[in-house]
């Protein structure tokens, strides 16, 4: 029994972290030093990530610190191989999956808080050693720091202009978890582990 107890407390406190965790800040929940506007900075952020997890990885949820409208249908976007740490080819209308989302704060001016959005029932499956890239629909100011290193890019006057040129880094989370099949087990079989 203790045996038991064990694995399912182990289940539990697994079931509570994510296997791949990232922020485009550094650590996840990166507080926003600066924002962007969606007129003035650019309507879109994204950034390029490496799945160098050792494994193929599923997105499960993307965070943004935003404020401001509901999205239109490209609120979040994913391409799922981007070649590089490089923006995509094309825009956002050009991602391979997308969804629509509504900020936390409807203020157009807050850029400090926060917008979570479950994309777990989506099955975005990143290939283990592909670069992917994320991004939101910035509808009316997105959470930015000083340039760390990490490059982004935002949609301004039809091109994905660099941040990196303006001293910048828009902040951008990716929790995913490993894309590993569950096994079946009967609780017969299970119980004879014991």
């Amino acid at each position: 029994m203790k045996k038991l107890l064990v694995v399912l407390l182990s289940i539990a406190i697994a079931a509570g972290a994510a296997d791949f965790e990232y922020n485009s800040g550094g650590a996840m929940g990166t507080v926003p030093t600066t924002g962007g506007s969606a007129d003035g900075w650019g309507e879109w952020f994204i950034v390029s990530i490496l799945n160098d997890s050792g494994q193929e990885i599923t997105l499960v949820e993307l965070g943004f610190p935003c404020g401001g409208p509901a999205t239109g249908d490209y609120g979040w976007v994913v391409w799922t191989d981007v070649g590089g740490l490089n923006a995509p080819t094309g825009e956002a209308s050009t991602a391979d999956n997308f969804g629509a989302f509504t900020p936390v704060d409807p203020s157009p001016d807050t850029y400090d808080t926060y917008t979570y959005v479950d994309v777990s029932a989506e099955n975005v499956v990143i290939a283990d050693g592909a670069y992917f890239c994320v991004g939101y629909d910035n509808t009316g100011i997105g959470g930015q720091v000083d340039f760390n290193g990490v490059d982004t890019w935002s949609w301004y006057e039809g091109v994905w202009d660099s941040d990196q040129a303006w001293g910048r880094t828009d902040l951008i989370e990716v929790s995913a978890n490993f894309a590993q099949a569950l096994q079946q087990h009967t609780w017969g079989a299970i119980k004879a582990t014991f």
